[in-house]
């Protein structure tokens, strides 16, 4: 594996949170939904939007969306259990072959999602949600607080975004977004993306194992940690500079580098400002 090292200062960051082990009680509930869709009034669609807890979607050959979900109201008090209970809902609901499971709480507004804390609401919502969906939907996933986000055996494209979690994909085969705030973002391809696509994490590593013959434009942009590769790059115009030394790719700049892999094609943008990026062929 050929190795690119970018130059730069370290930055470090941290957060402390609650954990749910804290809360005085854990009130569970059970959920369980299935959605039957069809193969012939459109592409199969499914949105998960919600601010705490973990997603976990895998394809199937099904014909149905099946939701299990493990409710969680974490509190001090049951006058609070009660106040969650009012305040916070979870919305599923179906148009065509589009399953959509939307949280509903105080903290949204028109601009997205203000969450001020568990101290300011005096209670913490989990929703686990493990979904099996037909193999070719196309997957939207959305999640705040203390949840990772797997995904497997999708052949549909995705827009995946995390804030405090990491995100994995095994065997998938579209293209679109994966990005998460605090977390690892780890990805594996039976086909290589067709279209452009783009991984993100601010604090974490980002690992992406791609079948041997990857023809793509790539954008790397980082701040600390290094690079590595399996595959044979050239370099395109940036104002950086690159030498071999001891069989290892040494590639210097501020930020960023710009290579092509194979006859080029879509564009790959990889992004992390703390943590190591690398690039594998399987």
């Amino acid at each position: 594996m050929k190795t690119i090292c970018i130059l730069t200062l370290a930055l470090a960051s941290s957060a402390l949170a609650r954990d749910d082990k804290d809360w005085r009680i854990d009130e569970k509930e059970a959920i369980q939904k299935a959605f039957s869709v069809s193969s012939g009034s459109g592409p199969h669609k499914l949105l998960v939007d919600i601010v705490g807890g973990y997603v976990h979607v895998t394809g199937y050959s099904g014909s149905e969306v099946r939701v299990n979900i493990d409710k969680h109201i974490l509190a001090d008090y049951k006058e609070a259990v009660e106040e969650a209970k009012r305040d916070i809902r979870l919305d599923m609901s179906q148009q065509g072959n589009f399953v959509r499971l939307y949280e509903e709480g105080p903290y949204r507004n028109g601009n997205g999602i203000n969450y001020r804390g568990d101290d300011y609401y005096g209670y913490r919502v989990r929703w686990n949600c493990d979904i099996e969906v037909p193999t070719d939907t196309e997957v939207i996933v959305k999640t705040v607080n203390r949840g990772e986000i797997v995904v497997k055996k999708v052949t549909g494209d995705y827009d995946i975004h995390g804030l405090n979690g990491g995100i994995e994909m095994d065997d998938v085969s579209g293209s679109g977004s994966v990005s998460t705030l605090n977390g690892k973002v780890r990805v594996t391809y039976t086909r290589n993306p067709q279209k452009p696509t783009r991984f993100h994490t601010l604090n974490g590593t980002i690992d992406v194992y791609f079948p041997k013959t990857l023809d793509a434009d790539l954008h790397i942009k980082k701040l600390n940690g290094q690079i590595y590769t399996d595959f044979e790059l050239t370099l395109l115009p940036t104002s950086g500079s690159s030498d071999s030394s001891n069989g290892r790719w040494v590639y210097r700049s501020n930020r960023e580098v710009a290579a092509r892999a194979g006859k080029g094609g879509p564009e790959l943008s990889f992004e992390t400002l703390n943590g190591t990026i690398r690039l594998h062929s399987k």
